[in-house]
């Protein structure tokens, strides 16, 4: 199925079963997360996008978002949205709008599947409960937390980690979340 939506490119990601605050500037994030609210979708999409020596780098796959709640910033007078992450999909066409945001006709990508966390899996639920307990505002986002669904898990941590877009957007091509288990089991090992 395809739909059409404004977009909004961000250095933060969401993913499906994710909450998290995003900073709408003023100008065409403004102008973008205005359109969605014309619309009465309440939904955007929001992009990845990495900044390197070549300049910017605008990734395929985004993922839908409603709006959950807002705020004004007291520091700088920027929005705060909170928003919920609902299903990834790709860009197939991407045009400017005359007030400068973007928007696209996307197509949606079936979500992972659901999947048991097998005992030897336990140890992406007990790292996440630790950085929970240990940032409780990262926990208090998400009012249903699956740690017995390994897809939900391993969304949470790509969401969390600093791994590059592009090696994510590799990840969200996958059929199910097991080679994004594999990716993630292999980086916290090295950490050890």
């Amino acid at each position: 199925m395809n739909t059409y939506m404004p977009l909004l490119f961000q250095k933060r990601h969401v993913l499906p079963g994710g909450r998290i605050p995003l900073r709408i500037a003023p100008g065409p994030q403004m102008e973008a997360f205005k359109a969605a609210l014309r619309e009465g979708s309440n939904s955007f999409g929001v992009c990845m996008f990495d900044q390197d020596e070549h300049g910017h780098n605008f990734f395929q796959i985004g993922t839908r978002v409603t709006v959950e709640d807002f705020d004004i910033s007291p520091n700088n007078g920027c929005l705060i949205v909170t928003v919920a992450g609902h299903e990834n999909f790709t860009i197939n066409h991407l045009e400017q709008t005359d007030e400068g945001f973007f928007c696209g006709d996307c197509q949606f990508i079936p979500p992972w599947p659901e999947t048991e966390v097998r005992q030897d899996q336990q140890i992406l639920a007990e790292k996440l409960k630790q950085m929970f307990s240990k940032h409780p505002e990262l926990g208090e986002l998400h009012h249903k937390k699956q740690f017995d669904n390994l897809s939900w898990l391993c969304q949470r941590w790509l969401e969390l980690l600093p791994v590059p877009a592009s090696e994510k957007q590799m990840l969200l091509t996958a059929p199910s979340c097991l080679e994004t288990y594999d990716y993630l089991i292999s980086i916290m090992q090295k950490t050890h």
